[in-house]
């Protein structure tokens, strides 16, 4: 029989000797107004509070269906977690009713001391509560992280902070230099008897950080709309300000300021004028009565008005398939990564940063980095914290210095390099990045790597770069180096590269996971990927959020399936999508996304990097992610993606659109034209492919030498452009066949391809 009578919650919070609740395991009703209700998560804990105590409740089916300001009664069980005791709604028997919304529970104002001085083997009377502390400071520099302690004083003493890991509005905020008050409730987190430590404060949002009245900046300050002689500096803050972007050509911001003053909390300043490709530094300002906030000081590059800067280079060390390929864009594979790397070597005059897993077996690589060294080019390496493997000694050997992560958890993960972005010279300006660890061994593995020409792009992974470095000059700071959950949001995020939009990632400090799965929320047509390893389950709830939505143009590839919460199992079981586990040659070391891949009108993306869609990578490691807008960056991705796709087995249909208005010149068909199959002779998987000029409706099938139809592949209406169809036969026996193409406008075309078993 399970508890009815309501009792208040200070009775729960008795303790024996051992600091455990007198009344731990048993069933207890309690009422009370919610004061944290999914704000840290949708498994909590949540709060409730009454007039003599506070508890936390444990329960995704609690903290989802409430709100702060909610009246409830809560029966659940009395358990006790490294010193907090809470409510487990999970248990058999765990109920709610509410009885009303809005209501007000006041804040009780504490000094630091008395929390830490609370009757922890009695009554632990504070634990629970929604606290205010007033005139705190906060041991810290930079923004706050996610699931983070800080150590937080006050005119008494000095108790610890911590930043939730779902707390996204403060997460990546600035953390204050100067004084505030605190509202937040009282946890604890004290793993041994009598827990009588490790009381914490938590605060719910970026509301319960009050100053004096100032604007207050939130989250990030970025630029976009970026031209050849202008860009946009968006920013919000947390309470109504004017909207003020100083600027300049060095830190000094000597140039002056551009001013709005209307009163708002989401601003949004541009500064015109400028030169094109430029290097300028901007600081965004807020100011109402009470006073001013600002952000810290940020670079910026107006673009170039010659187009054939910021060139994005896509390599494929296997084979693609042209036959989806938008005219002249076809898609460069069976790359040696080795050398285009070495390429890239050689021509940098100024500076080379390589942040790298991984180096070993590739001693022409060392050759010649050290080669570069020797002719006066300066080379800074971060590495992972491993045993250093032959290709990376070679270089430590030479001289040339490299810092080594500093945390034994996670990996740094990256792959990239920046040429020459340390330099005056802007147009030299290179990033190199990809799927691809610097080793012998995954040139045989199926990757993907990318060289981007954009100063940009370089300053912002030089700043990532420098962060692990620990410092912006040639010698590292080992002491100041920051990996992993250290580091912060601290880089631009959005770039327009040779007209092409562009996000930037890095791991773990800037959320890459959200904005990964923001990128398949546009999806409106299709979603492919080619993956190492799918364990990440927000990823997965989306894509089945979008397959729930309607979308079945769904299909994936994952070499590692069988490891711990691997989603495959999961992706097989949505109807009408496909998926296959990698059993080819080497590896499926890849890591990318594509999102409307053939949409040129629906915002095709590719997503791409060094990211797994991983857990690890998106809370541990050192990663960085691209996220690209463009319908030619897509379509080459998507070359790679139908060769792998048919090697596996699989088949489906694309069609290419008619492409205008995007800076290329496309000469089309003025006809309808049907084109030879490919492979031929084929076993298992042909392509058949044509060209529409206009909206058609058509028949495509296929036949034996005898005239029987022994196939329809596809019947309907297809919009103009370049239709492709991959082929499979069943059961059909080795010889000659005819594929016909009829169509509304009276046309029939045929041709001939060989099958062989």
């Amino acid at each position: 029989m399970y508890a009815q009578t309501v009792v208040p919650i200070i009775d729960l919070r008795q303790n024996d000797a051992s600091g455990v609740p007198a009344l731990n395991g048993q069933m207890v009703t309690i009422s009370g107004i919610v004061t944290v209700a999914n704000q840290f998560g949708s498994s909590g804990p949540a709060n409730v509070q009454d007039e003599t105590a506070g508890i936390s409740v444990y329960g995704s089916s609690f903290a989802n269906m409430v709100q702060i300001g909610d009246s409830v009664t809560v029966t659940g069980q009395l358990t006790h977690f490294n010193g907090l005791s809470q409510l487990d709604f999970r248990v058999t028997g765990s109920s709610y009713v509410k009885h009303s919304s809005g209501n007000i529970i006041e804040t009780t104002i504490l000094d630091l001391t008395d929390i830490k001085n609370q009757a922890w083997n009695d009554i632990e009377d504070l634990e629970g509560l929604l606290v205010r502390i007033n005139q705190i400071t906060v041991s810290g520099t930079g923004n706050f992280s996610s699931g983070t302690n800080y150590s937080i004083s006050d005119s008494t003493g000095t108790l610890e902070m911590r930043v939730d890991n779902d707390v996204s509005s403060i997460i990546g905020t600035p953390i204050p230099t100067g004084a505030f008050d605190l509202v937040g409730v009282i946890g604890q987190f004290d793993s041994s008897t009598p827990y009588s430590s490790g009381y914490q404060i938590i605060p719910r949002s970026i509301g319960d950080l009050l100053y004096s009245d100032e604007p207050f900046i939130l989250g990030s300050v970025f630029a976009s709309n970026i031209t050849p002689s202008a860009f946009t500096v968006y920013f919000n803050t947390l309470r109504n300000g004017n909207s003020e972007v100083l600027y300049g050509l060095t830190e000094d911001l000597e140039i002056g300021s551009v001013v709005d003053d209307t009163d708002t909390t989401v601003h949004a300043v541009t500064i015109s004028g400028l030169d094109s490709l430029t290097r300028y530094y901007f600081k965004a300002r807020s100011t109402n009565a009470a006073g001013s906030s600002e952000s810290d000081i940020i670079p910026v590059f107006t673009t170039s008005p010659n187009p054939t800067t910021g060139t994005i280079n896509v390599y494929f060390n296997y084979g693609v398939d042209h036959s989806v390929s938008i005219p002249g864009n076809e898609a460069v594979g069976l790359v040696d990564f080795r050398d285009k790397l070495k390429n890239r070597i050689f021509t940098a005059t100024y500076s080379i940063d390589m942040a790298v897993y991984s180096f070993f077996g590739l001693n022409d690589v060392s050759d010649a980095l050290i080669a570069a060294k020797n002719r006066g080019v300066k080379i800074r390496v971060v590495y992972d914290n491993r045993d250093t493997q032959n290709s990376m000694q070679n270089l430590v050997n030479a001289g040339i210095q490299l810092v080594k992560r500093n945390l034994t958890s996670g990996i740094m993960h990256n792959k990239f390099a920046v040429f020459d972005g340390r330099n005056s010279d802007l147009n030299d300006d290179w990033i190199w990045t990809g799927s691809w660890n610097w080793t012998s061994t995954e040139l045989n593995w199926r990757n993907n790597a990318l060289e981007i020409n954009d100063p940009s792009l370089a300053s912002a992974y030089t700043k990532e770069f420098e962060e692990m470095w620990g410092s912006d000059t040639d010698i590292p700071n080992p002491a100041n180096s920051k990996f992993g959950p250290n580091k912060t949001d601290n880089t631009v995020h959005d770039f327009e590269i040779g007209g092409k939009n562009i996000n930037m990632y890095f791991s773990p400090s800037d959320f890459t996971e959200n904005r990964i799965i923001d990128a398949l929320g546009t999806s409106d047509t299709s979603i492919y990927f080619a993956l190492l390893v799918f364990t990440s389950d927000p990823i997965y709830d989306r894509i089945a959020l979008r397959h729930s939505a309607g979308l079945r143009d769904i299909r994936g590839i994952i070499n590692d399936i069988n490891v711990t919460g691997s989603e495959y199992p999961n992706l097989q079981a949505l109807s009408g999508i496909e998926m296959f586990a990698y059993n080819l040659g080497g590896k499926l070391h890849s890591k990318y996304g594509l999102v409307d891949p053939s949409s040129v009108y629906s915002q095709p993306l590719v997503i791409t990097g060094s990211h797994n869609w991983s857990r690890a990578a998106n809370e541990d490691n050192d990663e960085n992610t691209l996220i690209i807008e463009d319908i030619y960056i897509a379509n080459q991705f998507l070359q790679e993606f139908k060769k792998l796709y048919n090697d596996m087995g699989g088949t489906t249909a694309f069609t290419i659109p008619v492409i205008t208005g995007h800076g290329r010149e496309i000469i089309y068909p003025e006809n309808i034209e049907l084109y030879q199959n490919y492979p031929n002779p084929f076993n298992p998987v042909t392509t058949i492919s044509f060209f529409l000029p206009e909206v058609s409706v058509v028949n495509l099938s296929v036949y034996d030498m005898l005239g029987q139809k022994v196939e329809d592949i596809y019947t309907g209406r297809l919009n103009a452009g370049k239709s492709v169809f991959d082929f499979s036969p069943d059961d059909l026996s080795s010889g000659m066949y005819i594929y016909r193409l009829s169509t509304d406008k009276g046309v029939n075309l045929s041709g001939k391809m060989m099958y062989i078993k």
